[in-house]
This record gives C-alpha cells, structure tokens and sequence, in this order.
C-alpha cells in the first residue's frame, strides 16, 4: 500500500531581499539599466518602443539593486594551473554566456570580476548564470565543478578547479 505524504502543499520560505512579491504597474523603467516591467516581467525595451520614447515611473529593477549593493545570487570560483595556462578562452566562453544570458534578460547580468591568488571570481545577480557559466567551463575544460545552493537563500556558490 503506496502512503501519500501529508505536506505536500508546504512550500519552503526562499529568502531574497531582492524580490518582492509583488506587481509593478505596466511600463515601470528602470532608471539605471533601461529595462521596462511589461506582461509581469523585466524586459528590455524593443527598438520601436526606444524610439516612441520611455515614459514611465522610474525605480531600479533587482539586477541593478544587486550591483549597486554589490551583493551577488552566485559566485564562480576558477582555479588551478590550468586556469593560467587558458585564462584568455576561459575569459571568452564566460563572457558568451553572460553576453547572451543579458540579451534575453536584464536580470541575468555579471557584476564583476575579481582576480585573487590566481583565482578568477565571478559575481551575478543571478544563481542559475552563476551555474550555467560553471557547467560550460566544466564541459568545455574539464576538471572539478562543484555547485551549491544555499539552504533557504536564493543564492548558488560554483567552483571550478583544474591543474594542468
């Protein structure tokens, strides 16, 4: 006899600071980065909607929120002699990524990078960038990828390590 669990509907609370549930009214701009709030999602404005000219109530979406605090949802961490050997292709494939991970949304953006004791550190604001740089590097380049999320946290912690 197959037994159904009970809590099925209890949903685990995720804590990010940088989403609030809640609407913004149609047309909201982002006064940093230009995106526009439309059909319950950031977006990036088309060429024609450009050219009408942006009109709405300006605030700052999440993405630019997380810049300006510099408080990434995924760090990437790469390592190793490899890593020294191969920077510049390794540099190349990740910027791809995040080049085209911003095209399709504005959320989805790199904060920065960081050189510390031969590692290169990458900050997003958003965990699954975050994981989809690491998984390229990996499959590109092998070596060890290791991916975390953080319990209760909308945040993603990947390394990436490989000697030559």
């Amino acid at each position: 006899m197959r037994r159904e669990r009970k809590n099925r509907l209890i949903q685990e609370k995720i804590h990010d600071p940088y989403y609030e549930d809640k609407k913004y009214p149609e047309g909201v701009i982002c006064s940093a980065c230009g995106a526009i709030y439309k059909d319950g999602r950031w977006i990036w404005p088309t060429e024609e909607e450009k050219k009408k000219g942006l009109s709405g109530e300006k605030i700052l979406c999440p993405a630019c929120r997380r810049v300006r605090d510099n408080y990434p949802a995924g760090i990437v961490v790469l390592s190793g002699t490899y890593l020294a050997e191969h920077k510049e292709e390794i540099l190349n494939l990740a910027n791809n990524i995040i080049e085209e991970e911003k095209k399709r949304s504005p959320l989805k953006r790199l904060i920065n990078i960081e050189e510390e004791d031969g590692k290169l550190i990458f900050n997003f604001t958003d965990d699954h960038l975050a994981r989809r740089v690491g998984e390229a590097v990996g499959r590109a380049h092998k070596g060890k990828l290791e991916i975390k999320y953080s319990e209760g946290a909308k945040f993603a912690s990947v390394s990436w390590h490989r000697d030559s």
